[in-house]
């Protein structure tokens, strides 16, 4: 499948922050909902609702009803070539809309037809990793049949494979994936940084960032601490607090912050600060000094899993779409737009003969960026270091939370 040079990235380079943001303001519990709340409305607790094993997909229906969290795709003159080249080569008539904003919103949508065992009324739902693991206990998620997902067995990196939240990939593939990391300024930390400890710096005093989402910065600390965070106990959990109140209490972090640590980042309010490796990248485009590492004692990764909610109607079209965007062509051609890391590594080779193609130079150079960038591609290293958030338990989850807030609010 050949495609031109895409013409012009400066939407690209706007989308990835601002579709962070959306994904990650409330999406894992911060200042917002109370995790009991969001407990509930999920339904654990519940009984798994019943669905027959080894019924057969139904034919393709030519139909197809993506739900999508916006600036999520590639997009030219307000279409995106990815839906109307699918539409194109398959004839499956897709309905995207981009109609998540928030996970916990999205979801009080389609819990009660999940609960009843209705359809939602959609084949695909781009909800986050740690929903994904919660739909996977409630058993809410049809089973992928990998017999019709070659490009994905194919293409699908060694990150993503087998991730807690869905043992095997059985209910999902990743959309895209990130790292949480730390990010920092060069000229105002005066040395390079690679520890979490980092963050503890008192010489850093005032000027140092925390997440607001307690799933990053617990695991983190908890890394820190030493602790796998797979095998995090509650002991663990609250050693990690006591950690990130001697932090506050030193003064050393300046605040907690969601997606707005990047414009503190930027003004040099904030010297080092916990971070997202797909905002750093569009941070160094504009300023060289500005850092991304995965800290030695690891970092985490993240992802938006495509999954199909329990009875779809078109169940063999979403399969159809899934593997198509696991074509090295078309997952490159989507990356190239948002900017975050693919699932499928053999892109970044279609996104260097892209660059060789632009017409401008600076396409050429920001595609070569784009390829050449271990936030986008991370290094083998990197990879290696790479942490799984804890599927945390609905007594879990609230206890954490607890733990966490206590922190942020106190």
């Amino acid at each position: 499948m050949d495609q031109a040079a895409p013409d012009a990235r400066s939407t690209a380079r706007g989308a990835a922050v601002s579709r962070r943001e959306l994904l990650r303001r409330s999406g894992t519990f911060g200042a917002g909902m109370a995790a009991a709340g969001f407990l509930a409305a999920c339904g654990l607790g519940d009984e798994p609702t019943e669905r027959a094993s080894g019924t057969a997909l139904p034919p393709l229906a030519k139909e197809l009803l993506i739900a999508q969290w916006p600036l999520y795709i590639d997009k030219a003159h307000g279409r995106s070539p990815t839906l109307d080249m699918f539409e194109k080569e398959t004839g499956i008539e897709v309905t995207y809309k981009e109609v998540i904003n928030d996970n916990q919103q999205f979801f009080a949508v389609i819990q009660e037809p999940l609960r009843q065992g209705r359809p939602t009324g959609w084949d695909i739902t781009t909800l986050s990793d740690w929903v994904v693991g919660k739909m996977v206990q409630l058993e809410w998620l049809e089973k992928l049949d990998h017999s019709l997902l070659p490009n994905v067995t194919a293409n699908l990196g060694e990150s993503f494979r087998d991730p807690a939240y869905d043992p095997g990939n059985a209910h999902s593939v990743p959309w895209q994936g990130g790292i949480t990391g730390i990010a920092y300024n060069r000229r105002h930390t005066g040395r390079e940084l690679g520890s979490v400890s980092d963050l503890w710096d008192d010489r850093f005093a005032g000027h140092v960032g925390m997440l607001t989402e307690m799933v990053d910065t617990m695991n983190l600390t908890l890394l820190d601490l030493g602790v796998e965070p797979l095998e995090a106990t509650l002991e663990d959990a609250e050693r990690a607090q006591r950690k990130l109140l001697d932090q506050k209490e030193a003064g050393i972090v300046r605040g907690y912050y969601g997606n707005e640590y990047i414009d503190g980042l930027s003004r040099g309010d904030l010297w080092a600060t916990m971070a997202w490796s797909g905002d750093v990248f569009q941070l160094q485009l504009g300023d060289p000094d500005i850092r991304f590492v995965v800290p030695d004692e690891g970092g985490l990764l993240w992802a938006t899993p495509l999954q199909i909610p329990l009875g779809a109607a078109h169940p063999r079209d979403a399969h159809a779409f899934m593997d198509f965007v696991y074509d090295p062509e078309i997952a490159a051609q989507i990356t190239e737009w948002v900017g975050y890391i693919s699932p499928v590594p053999a892109g970044r080779e279609v996104i260097l003969k892209h660059a060789d193609a632009a017409k401008k130079p600076a396409d050429a150079a920001y595609l070569e960026s784009l390829a050449s960038s271990p936030l986008v591609f991370p290094t083998t290293a990197m990879k290696a270091n790479l942490h799984d958030y804890k599927v945390l338990s609905p007594d879990e989850e609230e206890a954490w939370n607890d733990l966490f807030q206590a922190v942020v609010q106190g």
